[in-house]
């Protein structure tokens, strides 16, 4: 453990893994910062290869560990910096991009849950923020990869004010003003202005 009272990445099982043995885990609670490459997430990785979203920079993860009774609490932050393709402009734009959220590991699914058919208590549990674990220690690698893709905004912008672009000339409206506005175009429905309906 640091002088800063941080036990680092290598408290796990195996630096192949982010496992960690719940013995490990002292009373007083246990703090962990460390850094992963994004690839090294399955769905991080499937993001980035779909050219979805890049990721400029390592990914930043801190864990807050404190034990409960029957339960292990964990806060954690992640932080990275991303590359996306604006849905309005098109321009990609860089994003720090930070998230927090708050997980409870338990090896028993609370009583109140078995209420529920036997095949959806997990799925019910992980609802409210429960995760259940066997053995003697917790892998943190899915609920971190999930975090991830959870904070990478689906309908991405550059900015709330972003213009987009022209829809007749293509124009970035952001950089320059339309040069076509209001000249005729021939949309799919110009085709009705030259019905004559027969007189009532």
């Amino acid at each position: 453990m640091g002088d800063d009272g941080l036990l680092r990445a290598d408290i796990f099982s195996t630096r192949r893994d982010m496992k960690i043995q719940i013995h490990n885990i002292p009373s007083r609670g246990l703090d962990l910062e460390f850094e992963e490459k994004p690839e090294r997430f399955a769905s991080v990785k499937e993001l980035m290869d779909s050219g979805e979203c890049d990721f400029l920079t390592p990914v930043g993860i801190a864990l807050q560990l404190t034990l409960l009774p029957d339960m292990i609490r964990v806060k954690g932050r992640i932080s990275t910096t991303t590359r996306q393709a604006c849905v309005r402009c098109l321009e990609s734009f860089d994003r720090s991009m930070e998230t927090k959220f708050a997980l409870d590991y338990s090896k028993t699914i609370p009583a109140d849950l078995h209420r529920e058919k036997s095949e959806s208590v997990e799925l019910t549990a992980q609802q409210i923020g429960i995760m259940h674990f066997q053995g003697d220690e917790i892998d943190f690698t899915d609920a971190i990869q999930e975090q991830i893709v959870l904070a990478v905004p689906y309908r991405p912008l550059c900015s709330e004010g972003c213009k987009g672009l022209c829809a007749q000339c293509g124009r970035n409206l952001n950089l320059e003003d339309c040069r076509c506005g209001g000249q005729d175009t021939n949309g799919p429905f110009d085709v009705l202005k030259s019905l004559k309906l027969p007189k009532t």
